[in-house]
């Protein structure tokens, strides 16, 4: 059968709240804070909550919320170690030397990591050429390998 007047739904279409008063109304789970049992608890389950955690509910160490913080990158970038490989020092080695941030005596390097900006050698490679490092640290596998190859580690900060 045919209507004489149109829906009501097809006046209210197009309106912020179609017809159901203020915002959030008429949903399935948004006006009672979500469908799980502690989900909004501040909002509208709060004895529930309370009574579930005192019931020790999902485990006694149970708690909610946000814990902590994460460090800013600017400030956690000022405790990071720019680190070299004894290999990746073996195959620049020569380069360096025609920068002049390396020194050459005889078949000695001499080198000074300040230079390079770097603040800890470590082991990972070979290394054939005898090289003299000064630097601010360096693992114990780096110091073993360079000084098998003839070279001397001098450290600048002392050993932890």
């Amino acid at each position: 059968m045919t209507r004489k007047y149109p829906k009501r739904i097809r006046k209210m279409r197009g309106t912020r709240t179609v017809g159901y008063g203020r915002v959030g109304q008429h949903r399935k789970a948004g006006q009672r804070a979500g469908k799980g049992k502690t989900t909004g608890w501040k909002k509208s389950k709060k004895s529930y909550y309370l009574k579930q955690k005192e019931l020790g509910f999902p485990d006694p160490d149970w708690d909610f919320g946000k814990k902590g913080f994460k460090r800013p990158q600017d400030i956690r970038r000022i405790y990071r170690v720019n680190t070299l490989n004894i290999k990746d020092l073996d195959l620049t080695i020569e380069d360096l030397t025609q920068k002049n941030i390396a020194t050459k005596t005889g078949t000695t390097y001499s080198i000074n990591m300040k230079d390079l900006n770097v603040q800890k050698i470590l082991g990972r490679g070979e290394i054939n050429n005898k090289i003299n490092i000064t630097v601010n640290k360096a693992s114990k596998r780096a110091i073993e390998k360079i000084e098998s190859a003839g070279g001397k580690v001098t450290l600048l900060v002392a050993a932890e």
